[in-house]
């Protein structure tokens, strides 16, 4: 089964920081998210069960491409 994880789409704030603007889903090793953007190597990563727990500030497009690539239930 194909392995997916959440990462960071990062702002910068000011002061020089940065802070997490949405999360896209990612298949396991590569650097674009399912809705094709492409995200910076050393952006923040997530655990792929906490999709549904982030409304507002999840990619909708990475979401739905993720929930229809998840086999049917049992």
């Amino acid at each position: 089964m194909m392995q997916y994880e959440l990462r960071a789409e990062h702002r910068p704030t000011p002061g020089g920081g940065r802070r997490v603007h949405m999360w896209h889903v990612v298949r396991a090793d590569e650097e674009a998210g399912l809705c094709g953007y492409h995200l910076a190597p050393n952006a923040e990563s997530g655990r792929i069960a906490d999709l549904e727990e982030l409304p507002g500030q999840r990619c909708e497009t990475c979401r739905t491409a993720y929930r229809s690539a998840l086999p049917p239930p049992d």
